[in-house]
């Protein structure tokens, strides 16, 4: 299928979808006339036709990039991952664009005035707006969505119209993990055993070399050696489940096999591996519906007796996962569109918010700042770590202080939600082949959506009606 013809029929669904929409919100209060306002006047500015066509064209081309991929698994995970990304970056900006441009171009052209003096317009401008970004985005979601899905299914092998193979829940194992209890009791340990060695080292260069160690026992077996792995899958095992594992054997040993004994419930198998590459071992039918279960793996040594492998490494969060079929492909790339329409939501709201006391190039500035910021993790890695002082420091009681302290609270707690604007990306996920919840969209949209999305339009609505936009000025 070339992708090259897709593109016109893609800007033309989208067209359809933008002419169709703003005929039905003919009907309807100062709520939908915003809406309908916000939509033609994309339209006309040439933001919805143009972005649009730049995102279809970016989709269209994808197939040509990856071409050079000879394996059409590489192929497909491409396709989906660079797909998703450039599909949640386009939006992005082009919500940021409508968003700070509707409303500062009305407060320019003087149309605001006429919006304000109708009868509950104030409290509907800023919700009736958000709306208006909403429809645009999902027409332009809609069709990108489809011409995506047409692509995948394209370009498997053999090729088919759409392709829904089953997605996955990745299951990690309990061992792998390290509490910081396990890390005292260690440390506690370490330091009546030698007391000169450990105890010359600080409280935290301690806490982290006994970290360290136990993960290296924990994410190690050497060879005539056993390790239990436990897991939990509250939902039980079901048919098809398999136990992925990727081990690190050492750079002298990157080109020689080894073996490994799997043992499960009640049965056990010996499988061959290689140094960094994954091996899959299907789990027997007898663990079918099992919620908590162990896995036993036994490092048996390297194939030929002439070369010595001294141990097998879990090196990374995936070295060892257990798969678990759960949902499909499609459902999968629905919840994580779902998602990416959630966070543009939130742009819109910030950038909306932003437009009522700030100029166009200002607020674009700084919802740009605030992407910047979410996308890179936050400004979490300037506040670093409380301890409790030895000492109270008397000033600390003054009011001023403690003003200052809770101002400062409340800021720390503010951008270190920005890790739920990266918890939320699921583009990855998705391509790797795994399954994203409904669970998952619930949550973003609780609290991307209502709690954060839900406070910035009340202070937006709040900052609007305070203003006297027809003297210019504010009451």
């Amino acid at each position: 299928m070339n992708s090259l013809l897709l593109i016109p029929l893609a800007w033309l669904l989208m067209a359809a979808c933008a002419v169709l929409s703003i005929r039905v919100l003919h009907r309807g209060g100062a709520l939908s006339a915003i809406s309908r306002t916000l939509m033609a006047e994309v339209w006309r500015r040439g933001i919805l036709p143009v972005g649009g066509a730049i995102l279809y064209v970016g989709i269209g081309i994808l197939p040509f990039v990856l071409s050079e991929s000879l394996d059409s698994e590489s192929r497909l995970i491409s396709l989906l991952e660079y797909g998703q990304a450039w599909t949640t970056a386009t939006l992005l900006l082009l919500s940021l664009l409508m968003s700070c441009g509707s409303f500062c171009d009305e407060v320019l052209t003087g149309r605001i005035r006429w919006l304000v003096v109708r009868p509950g317009t104030t409290w509907a401008l800023l919700p009736g707006k958000f709306l208006g970004v909403i429809l645009a985005l999902l027409v332009m979601l809609l069709p990108a969505f489809l011409f995506l899905l047409l692509l995948v299914g394209s370009s498997s092998d053999p090729p088919v119209l759409i392709q829904n193979p089953d997605a996955v829940v990745v299951v990690v194992p309990e061992t792998l993990q390290v509490t910081d209890q396990e890390v005292e009791t260690y440390l506690a340990l370490q330091m009546l055993e030698d007391p000169q060695g450990w105890g010359l080292l600080a409280e935290e260069q301690g806490r982290q070399r006994a970290r360290a160690q136990i993960e290296r026992l924990a994410r190690s077996i050497s060879v005539g050696n056993s390790h239990d792995y436990w897991f939990q899958f509250p939902a039980g095992l079901v048919k098809g489940s398999v136990l992925s594992i990727r081990p690190s054997l050492g750079r002298v040993h990157r080109s020689e096999r080894a073996r490994l004994r799997v043992q499960f419930e009640d049965e056990m198998t010996e499988v061959v591996i290689r140094n960094g590459e994954r091996s899959t071992i299907t789990l027997p039918e007898s663990m079918n519906g099992s919620r908590e279960f162990r896995i036993g793996l036994q490092f048996l040594g390297a194939v030929d007796d002439e070369i010595r492998i001294p141990s097998v490494l879990w090196s990374g969060n995936d070295a060892i996962e257990l798969r678990v079929p759960d949902g499909t492909l499609v459902s999968a790339l629905v919840k994580s569109q779902m998602l990416a329409l959630v966070r543009c939501a939130f742009v819109a709201v910030l950038g909306l918010t932003a437009s009522t006391f700030l100029g166009m190039p200002v607020a674009t500035l700084f919802v740009l700042c605030f992407l910047v910021a979410a996308a890179g993790g936050g400004f979490t890695g300037a506040f670093e770590t409380k301890e409790t002082p030895v000492f109270a420091d008397p000033r600390g009681q003054e009011p001023s202080r403690v003003l200052i302290d809770a101002l400062a609270e409340g800021g720390d707690f503010i951008v270190r939600q920005l890790s739920d604007w990266n918890q939320y990306s699921t583009g990855a996920r998705v391509a790797a082949g795994e399954n994203v919840s409904l669970a998952e969209v619930i949550g973003g949209f609780a609290t991307i959506g209502l709690l954060w999305g839900g406070l910035i339009m009340l202070l937006g609505i709040y900052i609007c009606s305070r203003q006297e936009h027809g003297l210019g000025r504010d009451r």
